[in-house]
């Protein structure tokens, strides 16, 4: 790739004696492509998602830079250029993937659930959003969920706190369904929301093994949310 900020202008020809001057002689433009605006962030991007496809095709530890720049179509310098190491590189890879998965979450609502019928509503929502997205990117989360966790105790801790988060966001949606009495007074909220996301788990075994079927998808979001309700109800619901 050229570096466009170190190619300086080409030097004038010196002019005769018999030609009349009216002023400084003007820097002729460079020539060339000139930079592509936006193209380093799209070339990251583009090198993320090869990572992506490559590391979990292959393993992170048996994948190479060489393997990302070839799924990638770019040299090998290329990808040195963006990411100096391969373990840079898996850095990125999960924070696209983790990003990818609160967006799936949180599904774009900015509003919480004011009756137990919008929080059903909220959990099938996001129940679908990550089959939807599982089917759409089965490289992704394999990665994620599986690989990552397995490379190093660094990663282990940043997929922890991935739970951790979503469970902090489902427990705040909890906290203000108790308050307004339409969940139990004695929910423990913060404990709910983490089994709630464990409840997601084979949700997650079914996509990747391929056997979420359309009606078998239909059938694990119905009953997760029936069960998850049930539980969480409180007197004016019931």
């Amino acid at each position: 790739m050229l570096n466009w900020s170190l190619i300086a202008y080409r030097v004038p020809a010196m002019e005769s004696a018999s030609t009349p001057t009216t002023g400084p002689a003007k820097p002729r433009a460079r020539r060339g492509r000139p930079p592509e605006l936006g193209l380093a962030e799209r070339r990251r991007h583009q090198l993320v998602e090869s990572a992506c496809a490559v590391f979990a095709e292959h393993g992170y530890e048996t994948a190479s830079m060489s393997d990302v720049a070839k799924h990638a179509g770019v040299g090998q310098g290329t990808v040195y250029r963006y990411f100096p190491s391969k373990r840079e590189l898996l850095d990125h890879v999960l924070d696209h993937g983790v990003e990818r998965m609160l967006d799936a979450v949180t599904g774009g609502e900015a509003t919480q659930a004011e009756s137990l019928e919008d929080l059903s509503g909220q959990i099938s929502g996001i129940a679908e959003r990550l089959f939807t997205l599982i089917e759409a990117e089965p490289n992704l989360l394999k990665l994620v969920l599986v690989e990552a966790s397995a490379i190093d105790d660094e990663l282990k801790a940043r997929l922890l706190g991935l739970e951790n988060t979503l469970s902090a966001m489902m427990a705040s949606y909890l906290d203000k369904g108790v308050r307004a009495g339409w969940l139990r007074e004695d929910l423990d909220t913060e404990m709910v929301a983490h089994g709630m996301n464990s409840m997601v788990v084979p949700g997650f075994l079914l996509a990747l093994r391929g056997d979420a079927t359309a009606e078998r998808r239909a059938r694990y979001v119905t009953t997760l949310t029936s069960f998850v309700m049930f539980g969480l109800r409180g007197p004016e619901a019931a």
